[in-house]
């Protein structure tokens, strides 16, 4: 149901409105009125002796426009205890009435002791954030501590309702109730004034400050910011612009703290290019960082303007979100660990001057939204050397994270498949129709070829279907693998189920299963272990310079013809060329090249000298281990150097390492972090 409906429901009630006047009030087409006014089974009639048309609006309960609005028919619901806790939360913050212990036990339909023990558990949480929870006689419940600290946990609570329907239409419904207009409003004029400005707004992500800005209505306009850090950062971007006018409009207001407060909203939902000046420096970090990640994993990429690009899109709005302490749901988090456990580790690693310079701890859940977006610069490197034949185009215009994780899931599900992306429908009609076969898509399109429509986040049946549908028309005609669907009706009639297992399980059981066997890949890649092996292993008391230390530490892998002898040069020049990367920090080195700089075969060899040896002659680069990385191609080397790294983290692991004085020892340490 389109939200601007609430107009045309607002302002009129048991009477006739022409449609001319509810195209004006709500902004939409005739065709869309049509549609919506159909949705709400109201009908449209011709004035006797003109060819005017109207409708009559008959009353709509609250409840009942917003089941609409959310597209949600369920009479009844049922909140888990999280879901309790943040919306008692957030209606003593809207302030929109006073509030006894019987709102919560009605709104949430709950009994009072189930209330009493909400509010106890969430008054427990509140005050590791140093916030109260108060009842009064004569203010109801209310909430003490800072300001802007409410306000975050406010945003933290509202991103954590909007995960599921339940909650978003318990957000709406609380909203509704005290002006069924706010929520219109509010992201009206954040649409209008963004868009004035060329700013463009993550449309998935367009619902959660909408509604927090509905629930802090009477707080910007009653409790207002006092104070706010970084106000000159934030008076010197475009959106600051953006949030003067909107308050302006919306709100009749104009406290630089509260624009300030508005402007860090919008900054972490804001998508596209970004030119204000003031963020050169997260341009600069967005560097440093793929230069961190290309020495952790000793991968260069070869499209290193369009990644620098592509992470400082996400880098700005993940900034303001993490500065700010605002968090962003990641529902694939724990996939990513378990998927892509060498990218998460070395991301993590990456991402220090981020850390730097939000002064935070980053959360895995934003990790893995960088993640993703280096697991996708990876593999579209590998797609682009094994030349694929099937390619194909990505539209989600729904957001960057968005984006992301609908590229990891199809990726995961059709690995043949050479997949690039447009974020957008312009985008889609500026790429060239020779340089794609086929459009996986989350919204209708018109295209001569074919288009696969899909959701971001897929059920395990969806993937199914997908799978089938792609395998039969484009990868393998005339094959499809047999639903799970398919499977259990062959089976049914030659198997009994057990009590209390019912054929719907079951099927969800098999599905689930398919999907995993499909997508799952068998890691044949080699082992640390297997690779530093005791012939790989060097121990000396001193070598002459830095030069000479990397030549020595390649000896074993010229011996065994893993690599050429010009790879130890090209090695050697690297450090010359770009500093000295190779030097990982704690004493260690990681020198490499190219594949194509004369390797020949994966190998790492290590090699451990008693006195430090000076990297470029600079006291800050002192090194005792260097390990000679030799490979071939961006993943095959990572499972191996992921264990190298988390063994090298370890304090007391890479104190013996240094101590080890025998091949043996060095082995056994390597054994010992390895199967940690």
């Amino acid at each position: 149901m389109n939200y601007k409906m609430s107009y045309l429901l607002s302002n009129n009630f048991n009477c006739y409105v022409t449609l001319k006047e509810a195209i004006q009030q709500t902004g939409l087409s005739a065709n869309e009125l049509a549609t919506q006014l159909a949705e709400l089974d109201l009908t449209v009639e011709t004035i006797a002796g003109t060819e005017e048309q109207r409708v009559f609006i008959a009353p709509i309960a609250t409840e009942q426009w917003t089941r609409k609005l959310v597209n949600e028919t369920r009479d009844y619901f049922v909140y888990s205890e999280e879901q309790r806790q943040a919306l008692i939360y957030l209606l003593s913050y809207s302030t929109f009435e006073e509030l006894s212990l019987f709102h919560f036990q009605d709104f949430l339909e709950i009994s009072k002791g189930t209330a009493i023990a909400d509010v106890k558990k969430l008054r427990s949480y509140l005050a590791t954030q140093q916030i109260e929870l108060v009842y009064s006689r004569k203010q109801g419940f209310f909430l003490n501590g800072a300001e802007l600290e409410i306000r975050r946990v406010a945003q933290n609570f509202v991103a954590q309702l909007l995960q599921d329907t339940t909650g978003k239409f318990s957000l709406f419904n609380w909203l509704n109730h005290y002006d069924l207009t706010l929520y219109a409003r509010v992201r009206d004029g954040i649409q209008e004034q963004t868009s004035v400005l060329g700013l463009t707004i993550v449309p998935s992500r367009i619902d959660e400050v909408s509604l927090l800005i509905g629930l802090s209505y009477k707080r910007i306009k009653e409790t207002q910011l006092k104070n706010l850090s970084e106000m000159t950062v934030l008076e010197s971007l475009t959106a600051y612009q953006a949030s003067e006018l909107f308050l302006q409009e919306v709100f009749n207001e104009r406290n630089p703290y509260e624009v300030g407060y508005m402007t860090i909203a919008l900054m972490t939902i804001v998508q596209g290019e970004i030119r204000d000046l003031q963020l050169d420096f997260l341009l600069s970090c967005s560097a440093e960082i793929i230069h961190r990640m290309e020495n952790y994993s000793a991968i260069q990429f070869s499209n290193f303007r369009e990644l620098l690009m592509n992470l400082f899109y996400h880098l700005v709005p993940a900034y303001f979100r993490i500065r700010f302490g605002f968090y962003l749901p990641n529902v694939l988090i724990e996939n990513i660990q378990m998927d892509y456990p060498e990218i998460f580790d070395f991301t993590k690693e990456a991402l220090y001057p981020l850390e730097k310079v939000v002064g935070r701890k980053i959360p895995i859940e934003e990790v893995g939204f960088f993640s993703i977006l280096f697991g996708g610069a990876i593999t579209n490197q590998k797609a682009e050397a094994a030349d694929k034949d099937v390619r194909a185009l990505i539209v989600c215009p729904s957001g960057i994270s968005s984006s992301l994780i609908l590229q990891t899931e199809l990726k995961k599900m059709f690995s043949t498949i050479r997949f690039q992306e447009a974020s957008s429908v312009d985008q889609l009609q500026n790429v060239s129709e020779e340089n794609y076969d086929v459009v996986f898509s989350t919204i209708p399109l018109e295209s001569k070829k074919r288009v696969y429509l899909v959701k971001p986040l897929m059920s395990q049946l969806e993937k199914n279907q997908l799978i089938n549908q792609v395998q039969e028309e484009l990868l393998v005609p005339g094959f499809s693998m047999p639903s799970a669907e398919e499977i259990l009706k062959a089976l049914s009639p030659h198997i009994e189920l057990k009590s209390g297992v019912t054929k719907e399980k079951l099927y969800k059981v098999l599905n689930k299963k398919m999907n995993r066997l499909i997508e799952q890949k068998e890691d044949n890649r080699p082992m640390l272990t297997e690779l530093i092996t005791p012939e790989m292993i060097q121990i000396c008391d001193e070598v002459a310079d830095w030069e000479t230390a990397i030549r020595t530490a390649a000896k074993p892998l010229v011996a065994s013809r893993k690599i050429e002898d010009r790879y130890a040069d090209a090695m050697i020049e690297k450090v010359k060329q770009y500093g000295p990367f190779i030097h990982i920090g704690k004493g260690i080195a990681l020198p490499h090249a190219r594949p194509e700089d004369g390797v020949k075969a994966l190998g790492m060899s290590l090699l451990k000298v008693e006195n430090p040896v000076l990297l470029l002659d600079d006291e800050k680069h002192a090194v005792q281990l260097f390990v000679c990385l030799a490979a071939v191609d961006n993943e095959a080397h990572l499972r191996a150097l992921s264990s190298l790294t988390k063994l090298l983290s370890n304090k007391e692991n890479l104190d013996d390492l240094l101590a080890a004085t025998t091949k043996e020892e060095i082995t056994t340490i390597l054994t010992r972090g390895e199967n940690k």
